[in-house]
C-alpha cells in the first residue's frame, strides 16, 4: 500500500472559532432547511424507494439527495448537533434498516443499473462513511461491503466506477480482500470500456488537455490515488496526481479553483465554475494527500476553501449560493449569467437553488469536508495537522494509547501564528507533524515560545518528535508577504498568504420575487454594485512592501463578510 496519512475519526474533531461559526450558519441556513431549495430536497430523499421523477433520469433525485445528506450528517456530527444528525440521518437508518436479502441497500430500480443507476450509491455511501466515522458503528461497513460483494453490477459504465472509492472504504475498514479484488476489476473494467475517457489512466498520463464534465473529471479522476493508495500500483498515483497537474496547467483560476460551465474550460478572466466543483475538487485533493503527504495538495485544499468557496454563497447567512461564479464579476442577477451554458439565464445569481439542483446538495459539503480533514494520523501513530483553523482534536497516542487533546488556537487564515496546545495528564512521547506552506519564506516553529531549532522549509511537512509535557505548546509562525500573480489578457491579483484579495464594492441586494423555488426564510436574489468598481492597481511588484498597506483587526466571530473582514489593504489604484 501507498499512504502517508489517514483520517482521524468525525468524532475526534471538534471546530471552533470561525470555522465552527460557518458550521452554525450552515445549520441554521440552507443545510438545516433544504427543503427550501425545492424538489428534490421537499422528498424524503433515500427514505422514498422510489421518488417520483419531474424530468430527467430517475436515479439523479438521489443524486442530489445524497450530497445534502453527506454534508448535513458531517456538519452535524462536527457540532454535536441532535437535531441536524436525526435530520439527515434518518435517511441513512432507513436505507440500513431496509437491505435487501441479498444485501443490496438502496432503491429497487437502482439495482437493475441501467445507465448511470449506481452512481447515486458512490454519493450516498459517502454518507454511511461519514455516519460509522462519527459513532463507530462497525456494522455500517459491513453492510457495505455485503451490498458490494454479492452484487453483480460491473461499475464499469462513467460514474458507476466511483464506487470504487466506497468498496476501498469498506475494505479498509473491514479487512475483506474481495473487495480490493471487487474494486480493481471495476477500476480495469472502466479504462477497458471507456478508453476515450480523459479520466482513463493512458489519458491521465498524457499531457491531454481536460475537457470533461469537471465534475466527472474530479470524481472518476481521483480513483487512480485510492486505488493506487491500497493496491500499491503506483502507476495509478501517478496517473490522477497528473491529471491534477493539468487542471493547474490549463483550467486553474486564481480563486484556486479550476474552471467548468459545465466542462472544463481554460483561464480567460471571465471563465468561472461549479460550485460542486469547490466540493469534488477539495475532497479528490484529500486523497492525494492521504497518498503522498505532499504539502502542495493541502495548500491547494485551503485556497479553494478559503476563497472559491466563500465567493460562491452568501456569507451573510448561507442563505443562497451561485451555480456558476467567477473571479471577475460585477452582477449577479437572474440574467447575467455570460457562460455559454444557459447564457442570459440566473445560474450566476445568489438564490437556493440557482440553476439544476446538484450544487445545492454540494454547497453543504464543502466546509465539513474540510472541517473532518484537518486532523489526520502519520504511519507511525503520530499526530498530523494537515489544514489549518481553530479547532480541537481528542485522540490516544503512543504504545499505551494515551488521551490527549491538541488545541489549534489561530486567527489562520487571516493571521500568521498558530499556537497548538497538548493538554494530557503526563507527558507522553510521539511524532507531532505541522505544515509549512508552499507560500511561506520564513516560516518559525516554537516551544513554549523559544525557538525550537528546527528547519521550517517552505511547502514541507515538519515532524517534532519528543516527550511533550502537559501544556506544551508548539508554535508555528506563518510570516504573509504581498504577492502579485499574473494571470490571462493581463489579469493581475494580489495575494497574502493563503487569501486573494478582491476590491472592496458596496452591494445592493434585491429580493427577487419572481423565484418560485424559494421562500420568505430563503429568498432569492439579484445583486447590483452600489459603488465605483472600475479601478485597476497602480502598483510596481517590486515595491508592494512599499506602496500596500496592510490593515489588520481582531477576527469576529463571523469574519467573511466585508464588514468583518480581518484584513484589508489600502492599495494605490486607478480609475
Amino acid at each position: 500500500p501507498i499512504r502517508a496519512f489517514r483520517e482521524e475519526p468525525l468524532s475526534a474533531i471538534h471546530p471552533e472559532g470561525w470555522l465552527r461559526r460557518y458550521l452554525e450558519l450552515q445549520r441554521h441556513g440552507l443545510t438545516g432547511h433544504m427543503e427550501a431549495a425545492g424538489y428534490p430536497f421537499d422528498t424524503d430523499g433515500w427514505a422514498d424507494p422510489a421518488i417520483r421523477a419531474r424530468s430527467g433520469d430517475a436515479w439523479w433525485p438521489y443524486e442530489q439527495t445524497g450530497y445534502w445528506v453527506d454534508g448535513a450528517l458531517r456538519c452535524g456530527h462536527l457540532l454535536r448537533d441532535p437535531g441536524l444528525i436525526e435530520k439527515a440521518g434518518r435517511q441513512v437508518e432507513f436505507v440500513l434498516n431496509h437491505a435487501q436479502r441479498d444485501g443490496y441497500l438502496g432503491p429497487a430500480f437502482l439495482k437493475r443499473g441501467e445507465h448511470w443507476c449506481r452512481w447515486p450509491h458512490a454519493v450516498f455511501f459517502r454518507a454511511l462513511a461519514a455516519h460509522a466515522s462519527a459513532t463507530g458503528d462497525r456494522g455500517i461497513a459491513d453492510a457495505v461491503a455485503r451490498h458490494y460483494l454479492r452484487d453483480k453490477d460491473p461499475y464499469t459504465l462513467h460514474r458507476n466506477v466511483v464506487n470504487v472509492e466506497s468498496m476501498l472504504w469498506a475494505y479498509e475498514q473491514t479487512g475483506q480482500a474481495a473487495l480490493l479484488e471487487r474494486a480493481l476489476a471495476a477500476y480495469e473494467g472502466y479504462n477497458r470500456r471507456q478508453p476515450d475517457h480523459d479520466t482513463a489512466v493512458p489519458n491521465m498520463l498524457s499531457d491531454r488537455v481536460g475537457t470533461e464534465h469537471g465534475v466527472t473529471y474530479n470524481e472518476i479522476g481521483k480513483l487512480g490515488a485510492i486505488v493506487g493508495m491500497h493496491s500499491g500500483h503506483r502507476r495509478l498515483l501517478d496517473a490522477t496526481e497528473n491529471a491534477y497537474h493539468k487542471l493547474d496547467r490549463d483550467q486553474m483560476l486564481i480563486d484556486g479553483l479550476h474552471s467548468c460551465t459545465e466542462r472544463l474550460r481554460g483561464r480567460d478572466p471571465l471563465d468561472s465554475h461549479e460550485t460542486c466543483d469547490v466540493a469534488d475538487y477539495t475532497w479528490s485533493l484529500g486523497y492525494l494527500l492521504m497518498a503522498t503527504g505532499r504539502a502542495a495538495y493541502a495548500d491547494k485544499i485551503e485556497r479553494a476553501c478559503f476563497n472559491a468557496a466563500p465567493g460562491a454563497v452568501r456569507t451573510h447567512d448561507f442563505g443562497a449560493l451561485q451555480y456558476f461564479s467567477c473571479p471577475n464579476q460585477i452582477v449577479a442577477d437572474k440574467s447575467s449569467n455570460h457562460n455559454a451554458f444557459f447564457r442570459g439565464d440566473k445560474w450566476m445569481s445568489y438564490r437556493p437553488n440557482p440553476g439544476t439542483e446538484c450544487c445545492p446538495g454540494e454547497v453543504n459539503r464543502i466546509l465539513p469536508n474540510y472541517a473532518a480533514r484537518m486532523w489526520m494520523r502519520d504511519g507511525r501513530g503520530g499526530i498530523v495537522a494537515a489544514l489549518y483553523g481553530p479547532s480541537r482534536l481528542t485522540t490516544t497516542v503512543g504504545p499505551h494509547r494515551q488521551a490527549v487533546t491538541l488545541v489549534e488556537e489561530t486567527a489562520y487564515p487571516f493571521g500568521e501564528r498558530i499556537d497548538f496546545q497538548v493538554r494530557t495528564s503526563q507527558s507522553v512521547k510521539f511524532p507531532f507533524t505541522v505544515r509549512i506552506p508552499g507560500w511561506c519564506t520564513g516560516a518559525r516553529l516554537l516551544l513554549n515560545g523559544a525557538p525550537l531549532g528546527r528547519a521550517a522549509k517552505a511547502g514541507r511537512f515538519v515532524t517534532i518528535e519528543r516527550e511533550f509535557a502537559p501544556n506544551d505548546r508548539i508554535t508555528v509562525e506563518l510570516p504573509m508577504t504581498l504577492a502579485l500573480s499574473r494571470w490571462a489578457h493581463g489579469g493581475v491579483g494580489i495575494e497574502r498568504g493563503p487569501l486573494v484579495f478582491a476590491l472592496r464594492i458596496e452591494e445592493d441586494w434585491q429580493i427577487d420575487r419572481t423565484e418560485k423555488r424559494a421562500t420568505r426564510q430563503f429568498p432569492a436574489w439579484n445583486l447590483y454594485p452600489a459603488s465605483d468598481w472600475n479601478y485597476a492597481l497602480d502598483i510596481v511588484e517590486g515595491r508592494l512592501a512599499e506602496d500596500v498597506a496592510v490593515v489588520e483587526r481582531p477576527v469576529a466571530s463571523w469574519p467573511w463578510t466585508i464588514d468583518a473582514a480581518p484584513v484589508e489593504l489600502r492599495v494605490p489604484a486607478r480609475k
